[in-house]
């Protein structure tokens, strides 16, 4: 039996008691004078956890798996990314037979490096890998590690313009590189996402709210990756464009550009500050974004393109101003997290 009905008594002047079934007392080996821990949980449930338990809660969550001598580095890569997302601590890889082949080390030295906040590799053995997360909780927030993505995303977007106008590949190489760290963000937030839907402690640690809140972050999350993504995609095509693209189009394009980022900008602002008002507003300017597309996707077409290279930098442009576009989109995707993460708040302000 999980559940029970209790009365709660009255005693004394100030004290309420509630008593515990003894045999749930005998079968967690608890004993009159231990310490339990007592948490109001967002839906008004009461949490009751054995002191010791909740000391040992972080460091209890291990999990091993063995690392086949025949899987590949990419196999090995996505299952080191699918346990640290779970929520675990310690992760250690052993070898099933023999040792661990120096493909495989280099691809989770290479996995912790570039993909793993937070993570180093403790042990380093012929036969076994030992992963640890060493960052706790409270050192990054949910909302601080989002904002820190979203300025390395919009910075990417910016710089992959400058690319684009300058033709310069050093600018355009940095903004491919920046995604990596836009990517390692968003598997930290997502692993402590997972976590706070399974324990209550764990999503008042992150700052969340409710546990309703871990699904518009995930939307919010993976958009912003999505941005980092376009602006890559941006960075590419800048190098691949062999002439230099005339002022009269690369004006359009960050007018363009930084209505994009204004959008973004309003809509992650509103997400991380909760305010549906402003969340509401992103629609009309996400508009005004699309009939500026618009417009200058009819400005190239009305411009003859006599020769193959400006016939080829006008379907380079378009393709950009595609990216563009999907960056407006998914700043409208973290705008509507926003609006249906707050809704209730403005329902309890209009009944009031």
């Amino acid at each position: 039996m999980n559940s029970d009905i209790r009365k709660i008594q009255f005693t004394g002047r100030s004290t309420y008691i509630l008593s515990l079934p003894k045999k749930w007392i005998e079968e967690m080996n608890l004993k009159a004078g231990d310490h339990v821990s007592i948490s109001r949980g967002s839906n008004n449930s009461l949490c009751i956890t054995p002191e010791q338990d909740k000391r040992l809660q972080d460091s209890a969550n291990e999990v091993s798996t063995y690392v086949m001598i025949d899987e590949g580095p990419n196999t090995l890569k996505r299952k080191i990314v699918s346990i640290y997302l779970s929520g675990c601590n310690l992760i250690n890889l052993k070898a099933k037979s023999a040792r661990i082949q120096p493909i495989q080390r280099e691809a989770v030295r290479e996995v912790v490096r570039r993909s793993l906040i937070g993570t180093e590799i403790i042990a380093d053995s012929s036969d076994i890998i030992t992963i640890q997360v060493l960052l706790t909780l409270p050192e990054l927030s949910v909302n601080t590690a989002v904002r820190r993505m979203f300025l390395i995303a919009s910075s990417m977007h910016r710089d992959a313009l400058v690319a684009l106008k300058e033709k310069n590949s050093d600018i355009a190489i940095g903004v491919i590189r920046s995604d990596d760290e836009v990517d390692r963000f968003s598997l930290y937030i997502l692993r402590n996402l997972v976590m706070a839907t399974n324990n209550e402690r764990i999503l008042q640690e992150i700052g969340l709210k409710n546990p309703s809140d871990c699904l518009s972050y995930r939307v919010t999350v993976k958009s912003i990756e999505r941005v980092a993504d376009h602006a890559s995609r941006i960075a590419s095509k800048s190098m691949e464009i062999q002439s230099l693209i005339p002022s009269a189009i690369t004006e359009k394009i960050e007018r363009l550009s930084n209505l994009a980022l204004e959008v973004l900008t309003s809509a992650v602002e509103a997400f991380l500050r909760r305010d549906y008002n402003l969340a509401d507003k992103i629609a009309d300017k996400s508009d005004n974004v699309l009939n500026l597309e618009r417009e200058i996707m009819l400005f190239l077409d009305s411009l003859e393109s006599k020769t193959v290279g400006e016939q080829d930098i006008n379907a380079g442009i378009k393709l950009i101003l595609e990216d563009i576009r999907r960056t407006v989109e998914h700043a409208s995707d973290i705008a509507e997290s926003a609006m249906n993460q707050t809704v209730g708040e403005i329902i309890k302000v209009e009944k009031k």
